[in-house]
């Protein structure tokens, strides 16, 4: 069955297995790379982070600082900012993984969890607009100091956020009897599904990132000014399909 699946690493305790089977529940929203990879981790810095007597709610906002510091790194535009977006990244991503594990844990459910995890959602949009920045930048389309960047990427997390914690807020006061996402019950027909959901989602572009970033050292040309290029222009399909697929759902 679904639900007793594991994400385990083969010198699991016989107590991390049971207590994965506890705080890890298996579900069809978990993509490739937090199931596979994050998930393996998460435990350990669950019982960590318990010991230190965190609360789930705080780990959570650490969550949301790392994701947001991801878009900003991205936007200097240095194999060195690459690199350390894609390590601040996925400990936001570690992090959102550890507080439900912690909630469940500690049995510290609450809907202020569940309007943090609203905004780690919405902290990825800015992250998405960094791309293009970043991308007008490496072509030199666009010249910025790096306090530029810092306010400029400041001013955008500002906009999005102002329009997207009313939604929040809303959304987690009406949080009962979710439809499931029509696009996700598309990733979960097949592993080809769910891997092109991974390359074409932050973790996959994150990753891809970090090895082209690695490859152009060894080349000497270009190729991550043409990925961001790419990743934007498939996001941009991505948003009409999506639009499609869920307004057929209201008919």
């Amino acid at each position: 069955m679904a639900s007793e699946k594991l994400s385990t690493f083969f010198f699991d305790s016989k107590q991390i297995i049971e207590l994965r089977r506890k705080v890890q529940p298996y579900s069809a929203k978990e993509d490739l790379w937090s199931w596979y990879v994050l998930r393996r981790m998460s435990i350990y810095f669950t019982l960590l982070f318990n010991k230190m007597n965190f609360t789930p709610n705080m780990v959570s906002w650490l969550s949301l600082f790392f994701v947001l510091l991801s878009g900003l790194l991205v936007m200097f535009a240095t194999p060195l900012g690459f690199l350390f977006a894609f390590i601040s990244y996925n400990i936001g991503y570690l992090f959102d993984c550890v507080d439900g594990e912690l909630a469940r844990l500690t049995k510290r459910t609450s809907k202020l969890g569940f309007f943090i995890d609203m905004l780690i959602r919405a902290a990825t949009l800015p992250v998405f607009l960094s791309f293009v920045v970043t991308f007008l930048l490496m072509t030199d389309a666009l010249v910025l100091s790096n306090l530029a960047i810092i306010i400029l990427y400041l001013v955008m997390v500002s906009v999005i956020m102002s329009l997207l914690l009313p939604l929040s807020f809303d959304l987690t006061h009406q949080q009962a009897n979710e439809q499931q996402d029509p696009v996700q019950k598309i990733r979960n027909k097949s592993i080809v599904y769910e891997f092109a959901g991974f390359i074409l989602g932050l973790p996959g572009f994150f990753l891809t990132l970090v090895i082209l970033t690695l490859l152009e050292l060894l080349i000497t040309i270009e190729i991550t000014p043409f990925y961001l290029l790419l990743f934007v222009f498939i996001l941009v399909l991505k948003v009409i399909l999506r639009f499609i697929v869920t307004v057929k759902t209201f008919k």
